[in-house]
């Protein structure tokens, strides 16, 4: 089919994150404030005093008590401990004196130092804090600029200025001034504006009559913000209840806790070079970015696989208990769809060696293609695949036997050294489906298509013979494998999954012809699609639901896939074409990569490639699980909606996915908050979009 070309996508910045906590030094996790020197030392006061983090990552402590006021200097930083002012430099700690009543706050400009307590201003001259003027009201803390001095007591905002320099007080009952408590002040210099952080988001004051806050302003922040500074880029960190907020060319950006940040509440963050270091209860967190390209990020992404993620004999699915982010701590999971998503990650590399003909993607492949191969033999039936298996030595080994378990049931093998979960559903069947297919076609010698004939074929064989079902070792249907036309058309409880459903079948009888030209194959294909109205079906194969069921969204998508890829009738393709165009369609607002590149390969130029690509980069290039939370934001609007089907209340939008987890694309991408601790997804999330796309000519 005519596209106007592929979206070309060149280097781009993969954000990182690493964090700092007591296992990595600090005195203590509960950091209130940070600064940082020309020689990129991080200072950052804690509840037990100064820790200075220098620029090879090793972290000195001076103990004396709560830090919660520090300003970095030419030659190293002030900070206060109650009443106490100390001074760092040279790697060492010193007191310099002591005030009658607590430092609230510390700033310079390029000429002088200023210290300010509940009432009085102090000027550093000729080495010795000397007052300077006494405050109206209590002084909660301060910002200078060359050009002005400002302050902030409860409610009011406090300016010293004038040819006689004094304080001038500005209150909400006596002003345009909008009530609010101020948490900080900030000035930008340049242009002479006050930023505010208060209890009813970011607030700017043109330093003359008028007020901006997120009614007049769009991207600045609802949430209560506790410090605002500003990075030499343009760039303005906004610390926040519900994260770092980042504004940054007239967008604002939010990195939510824990991806990004040590939990929801941000006391303080600041920029160093093209660093953002943020300040909270639970520790430090340092936020970087890498040049990369997509091509680069996939060879990254597939090395991770590699290295962490396989299972032997060639399993692929998730880690479990990965300490820290830190992969060699995880161990591969063992679930109920091992099938689905390790045919996952051969289709991914079939089409990564279909683009580059690089080896080690058809070795990889290979591997994890016989490990698939395993599962249709291990279970002793004819045609019927099992779910998982699981060897002597590996978890839960010789437990939960013929025994109801994570959907399935686990049995005995020939092999007394295996065992395989039974229960297969429908997911597992496009799984293979899929995976087999891409093999087949891009991958196999001839030895290899003849094995995957076979098997490809008993599957089939299998699900004709007992009534378009699968049937477990019991001789039971297993409970979601229908595709019997009396059951998807007939029965009601199906009316959810029948076309879906009808999809899927149409595709593996696709396959099935696909590999053995068998016309007994294609014949059943159109006997379905006409008589039993599945090609209508399929059509519309996405219910609405809610946005609640996202499990067949996935299923949906890789059927499509695999027998556009297959059928050349026209008229065939129009109906499967529909189906495809109102799954994207329904999708179109979650912004998936592989949705919008399967839509742009088979439904045309206009698939939203530029949020594809934009998905590929935010995804985590660790692909580890956090809990997130966005319970506090307020830029997000709530959707009641899922209540009326049984769902919980998520966003109207879908969050990027670096506000939230990687995932294979089945989960609920409008979550407000959850996530897994102590995991990590198949890098086959990014793998399969990407090469794909390349593969169709959709991105470059």
């Amino acid at each position: 089919m005519e596209r106007l070309g592929c979206y070309k996508s060149g280097k781009f910045f993969q954000r990182m994150c690493e964090f700092y906590n007591v296992s990595k030094g600090l005195s203590s996790n509960k950091v209130f404030c940070l600064a940082a020197t020309a020689s990129d030392a991080i200072y950052a006061g804690t509840d037990s005093g100064l820790d200075i983090i220098e620029k090879d990552g090793s972290v000195k402590n001076f103990k004396c008590g709560e830090v919660k006021v520090a300003c970095a200097v030419k030659d190293g930083a002030y900070f206060a401990c109650g009443n106490i002012l100390y001074k760092a430099q040279g790697g060492e700690c010193f007191k310099v004196c002591e005030f009658s009543e607590p430092v609230t706050g510390i700033s310079s400009n390029d000429s002088h130092v200023y210290l300010i307590t509940a009432s009085m201003l102090y000027k550093l001259e000729n080495g010795v804090f000397t007052p300077y003027c006494g405050t109206e009201s209590a002084a909660e803390g301060l910002s200078v600029t060359n050009d002005a001095i400002v302050s902030y007591s409860g409610r009011s905002l406090m300016v010293f200025a004038g040819k006689r320099k004094h304080w001038m007080c500005i209150f909400p009952e006596h002003s345009t001034m909008p009530r609010f408590k101020i948490n900080s002040v900030t000035f930008d210099e340049k242009l002479d504006f006050v930023w505010l952080g208060t209890d009813k988001g970011a607030f700017i004051y043109d330093n003359s009559s008028s007020w901006f806050g997120h009614s007049e302003i769009d991207c600045l922040p609802e949430e209560e913000v506790y410090n605002i500074s500003f990075s030499k880029n343009g760039r303005v960190l906004l610390s926040t209840e519900a994260g770092l907020v980042i504004i940054k060319d007239g967008a604002s950006k939010y990195l939510p806790a824990k991806r990004w940040v040590c939990e929801e509440k941000v006391n303080d963050a600041i920029a160093v070079g093209g660093d953002i270091w943020t300040a909270t209860d639970s520790g430090i967190s340092r936020i970087y970015e890498k040049e990369t390209t997509l091509e680069k990020k996939a060879e990254e992404s597939f090395e991770l696989a590699e290295k962490y993620y396989i299972r032997e004999p060639g399993f692929i699915t998730r880690l479990n208990n990965v300490s820290e982010r830190d992969h060699k701590t995880g161990s591969v999971a063992i679930t109920d769809n091992d099938g689905l998503w390790t045919q996952t990650y051969v289709g991914a590399l079939s089409f990564a060696y279909a683009v580059t003909g690089d080896e080690k993607y058809l070795n990889a492949a290979r591997r994890s293609m016989k490990a698939c191969a395993l599962l249709t033999k291990i279970t002793g039936i004819k045609g019927f695949t099992a779910r998982a298996v699981r060897f002597s030595g590996e978890e839960g080994f010789g437990t939960g036997l013929e025994e109801q378990l994570d959907g399935g049931e686990w049995h005995k093998s020939g092999d007394p050294d295996c065992e395989w979960l039974g229960e297969t559903s429908s997911d597992e069947m496009t799984g293979h489906f899929f995976g087999f297919s891409a093999y087949y076609d891009f991958c196999a010698d001839d030895k290899e298509k003849e094995s995957i004939k076979e098997i490809i074929c008993d599957i089939v064989d299998h699900i004709l013979e007992n009534g378009y079902r699968l049937c477990d070792i019991d001789g039971l249907p297993t409970t979601w494998a229908c595709w019997a036309p009396s059951e998807l058309n007939g029965k009601s409880m199906w009316n959810w999954e029948k076309c879906i459903n009808s999809l899927e079948i149409l595709t593996f009888l696709s396959v099935a012809y696909h590999v053995s030209g068998n016309e007994k194959y294609r014949k059943e294909y159109l006997r379905l699609a006409k008589d039993e109205h599945y090609l209508l079906n399929a059509a519309q194969h996405k219910k609405d639901d809610g946005r609640v069921t996202h499990i067949d969204d996935n299923l949906g998508f890789l059927c499509s896939l695999t027998i556009l890829r297959l059928e050349d009738d026209p008229r065939i393709r129009s109906y499967i074409l529909m189906g495809l165009r109102h799954h994207w369609d329904y999708e179109r607002a979650e912004h998936c990569s592989f949705f919008n590149l399967v839509y742009g390969a088979f439904g045309g130029e206009v698939c939203d490639v530029e949020y594809a690509v934009k998905a590929l980069r935010d995804v985590p290039a660790d692909f580890t699980y956090v809990p997130f939370f966005n319970g506090k934001r307020k830029n997000l609007e709530i959707d009641t909606e899922p209540e009326l089907w049984g769902g919980k209340k998520q966003f109207k939008e879908a969050l990027p996915l670096d506000e939230r987890n990687p995932h294979n694309f089945d989960t609920n991408p409008y979550t407000i908050s959850g996530g897994k601790d102590r995991g990590a997804q198949s890098p086959s999330c990014y793998l399969l979009p990407y090469w794909f796309g390349r593969y169709y000519g959709v991105i470059e």
